[in-house]
């Protein structure tokens, strides 16, 4: 999950449709602030504990510098913070992706853009470990019990499905789905066997892609 990119990333919505956050916005953007402040330490807490143990809401607070009482009124849980943790990677590579293929005009040149930023995560090894020390975390808790909303991969797949559209693509929305499934389905498996595509590979799976978007 990338922490890198042009922008800031959004928000993720905290805690879940019963916590109501204020609306002046002076209040909002402070509290804002703590989600980011949570959802940063959260990160840095399971990176330190490694794929051993899930840190407690004790360990999170104490590491952020805040209190109960800060924590509660954005999340629900540890689990919820966790999950909201998860997907603000998922929107920071969003922002990413959203960069890499602005560069570009050419339809071509913006789909390899974003596949070649999404294999990118696995390619350095500081965020390859960051993401499989939050996918083991993710996987501990219940997150189908979340109400945290699962934004991520849809603005990702939102992404590409826009590429597709500019281009004229027929069918874009079940083309996009489908080469965002082949496209992170094989970043997983790179990254599950500890492996980085080559450059064969790479070319391999770009002109896979292409060729079911029909496009030469």
């Amino acid at each position: 999950m990338a922490d890198r990119g042009s922008k800031t990333p959004e928000t993720v919505l905290s805690g879940g449709r019963h916590l109501r956050r204020v609306a002046n916005p002076a209040r909002q953007a402070l509290y804002d602030d703590e989600v980011r402040k949570l959802i940063r330490t959260a990160q840095d807490v399971m990176v330190g504990k490694g794929r051993t143990e899930v840190p407690t809401v004790a360990e999170i607070v104490r590491a952020a510098g805040m209190t109960n009482q800060a924590f509660y009124r954005h999340f629900r849980s540890r689990d919820d913070v966790i999950v909201a943790t998860y997907e603000q990677g998922l929107l920071t590579l969003h922002s990413y992706l959203e960069h890499r293929v602005s560069k570009y005009t050419e339809v071509r040149e913006r789909i390899q853009a974003w596949i070649d930023g999404v294999l990118a995560q696995i390619e350095d090894t500081r965020l390859s470990e960051v993401s499989a020390v939050i996918l083991w975390n993710v996987g501990q808790v219940a997150r189908d019990k979340s109400e945290i909303e699962p934004v991520g991969h849809i603005r990702i797949l939102g992404l590409l499905d826009s590429v597709l559209a500019d281009a004229g693509v027929v069918d874009h929305e079940r083309t996009a789905l489908f080469v965002q499934t082949l496209v992170l389905g094989m970043t997983t498996r790179y990254h599950e066997n500890g492996t980085v595509p080559t450059a064969a590979e790479r070319a391999h799976l770009l002109r896979f892609c292409l060729g079911g978007i029909g496009i030469a």
